[in-house]
């Protein structure tokens, strides 16, 4: 009995230890027992946590009755928020400033707001993050994002943003202009009816290399004008579209737009999805056979092929040693 009761005291020392970081991950329950005994776990290590993982149900009122996530979390490194009600989500946002390690902020607010003008801007507020992700499932209704573009040069220390939501071409840029640091950039658009990209003002993002986007409808030239209306030395690109338009089969015309716009590129992910159609001809996009074989496809090692399954057709450029996958983004 002596020997486990030793066992037992040094368990409970290295539990304690300073030197010891958690990770928790929290996940939705109706039972209020449970989330007491959960509660009482996080108020008891609190500073020995980096890293919490937050689902939440129809109790998350409940859950947040007798504590926040507040500076009292002095090692908490990266947080992610899960289907979180709106009031209690900004309430919790606005005390994350006060937190001296949080680098990372995952949020994904379900089907719960409408607006994510508060979340943004709470975001934004926060002094030391690096990565932030926000997704939302829009259920056919995209939630706003009303921010106006940042006129100031406060520094804001993000580098990775992940927008995993629909949002405007409008509302896309307004979320730029807050990431001066910006080096990675995922997001997503599918507005058929949003024509401003021709309308937004150009913008500075020196240290943005790499960018991942799941455009709908975003025609070739809607694209160049994207793109040309960033200023920075992309390095990787990984796009894939549902739009139907041709031009992007126009190697010479992505030739020469990569040599004005991107040609500090080195990794080239592209994917075009076509429904299938049988009654169309596709053999009028390869009218040209030689199409993506010229001397600067050849010598930047991206290949052009084609897959075709009972659905649709998939048109993709990628560095010929890459291993395919269905999607890109």
């Amino acid at each position: 009995m002596t020997g486990f009761s030793n066992l037992n005291h040094r368990f409970q020392q290295l539990l304690h230890s300073s030197s010891l970081l958690l990770k928790f991950h929290f996940h939705e329950t109706n039972d209020k027992q449970l989330i007491n005994e959960y509660k009482q776990i996080i108020i008891d290590y609190k500073h020995q946590i980096f890293s919490f993982d937050l689902w939440l149900s129809s109790q998350n009122n409940y859950f947040f009755s007798t504590f926040s996530i507040d500076s009292s979390f002095d090692h908490l490194e990266s947080l992610s928020l899960n289907n979180i009600d709106s009031n209690i989500l900004t309430s919790l946002l606005s005390t994350l400033p006060h937190i001296p390690c949080l680098f990372s902020l995952s949020i994904d607010t379900r089907d719960r707001l409408n607006d994510l003008s508060d979340v943004y801007r709470l975001i934004f507020s926060l002094p030391k993050l690096k990565y932030a992700e926000c997704s939302s499932k829009d259920y056919g209704i995209s939630a706003s994002i009303l921010l106006p573009m940042a006129t100031d040069e406060r520094f804001n220390p993000i580098e990775s943003l992940i927008i995993d939501h629909s949002c405007t071409y409008k509302e896309l840029f307004a979320i730029l202009s807050y990431t001066s640091e910006l080096r990675y950039l995922k997001f997503q658009h599918d507005d058929f009816y949003d024509s401003m990209i021709g309308l937004i003002m150009p913008m500075t993002l020196s240290n943005l290399t790499h960018i991942s986007m799941y455009v709908h409808y975003m025609r070739f030239s809607e694209f160049e004008i994207f793109i040309s209306h960033l200023d920075c030395d992309l390095k990787v690109l990984r796009m894939t579209t549902l739009c139907g338009d041709t031009n992007y089969f126009d190697d010479d015309r992505w030739e020469e737009f990569i040599f004005d716009y991107m040609p500090q590129l080195e990794e080239f992910y592209f994917q075009y999805h076509d429904e299938l159609d049988h009654e169309s001809d596709y053999r009028t996009y390869f009218n040209n056979p030689n199409r993506f074989t010229s001397s600067f496809w050849i010598e930047q090692k991206w290949v052009f092929e084609t897959e075709m399954d009972s659905f649709e057709i998939i048109y993709s450029i990628r560095p010929c040693n890459y291993i395919v996958k269905k999607k890109l983004f």
